[in-house]
């Protein structure tokens, strides 16, 4: 009987991260529309093109939910926890798929490497902060998050991580 439980809590697992990974309203991967622009040109919400705030702001936008930097004032990742509160918006330490995970000025946070189950690192947010789309949720609370300029050469990646908040933006 307890083997019996032990499979349905997993299977239940895997069919809720099958869900959460499947659900999206975009197509997984790099369909940002500035991945290949070479300049530091505003996108339509008043964020440079392939930075993490642009990215982030562009999928909440295709979720149906625009922001504005210019109207409610953003700013740099730093400021959108700040920004959140402000607006009204819901700030967690549990992630949601289409959640904002948001880093302040050299947070750390825990980071998954290469498909571990357990955290065996840690990334730090630079010195503007850090946002990211929440993709997927894993049942230990971790996420696994898609974003822009992580690294500082203004390149899509992904990874999954234990961010130090998340913002519900009308998701």
């Amino acid at each position: 009987m307890r083997a019996l439980r032990r499979i349905i809590a997993v299977a239940a697992t895997v069919l809720c991260l099958s869900v959460s990974l499947s659900s999206t309203a975009y197509a997984a991967g790099d369909d940002y529309p500035w991945r290949t622009s070479t300049t530091n040109a505003a996108d339509r919400w008043g964020f440079t093109q392939r930075q993490c705030v642009s990215f982030v702001a562009w999928r909440e936008a295709q979720a149906g939910h625009p922001i504005s930097n210019a109207t409610q004032h953003w700013g740099s990742a730093v400021n959108w926890d700040n920004t959140a509160r402000t607006l009204g918006v819901w700030i967690s330490t549990r992630p949601r798929v289409g959640a904002i995970a948001q880093w302040n000025a050299y947070e750390r946070s825990a980071w998954y490497a290469n498909g571990s189950s357990v955290a065996n690192g840690s990334i730090t947010a630079g010195g503007y902060g850090h946002v990211a789309w929440v993709r997927a949720v894993y049942a230990d609370g971790s996420a696994l998050i898609e974003q822009y300029n992580m690294f500082s050469n203004r390149s899509y990646s992904t990874m999954r991580v234990k961010a130090p908040r998340y913002l519900y933006y009308r998701v």
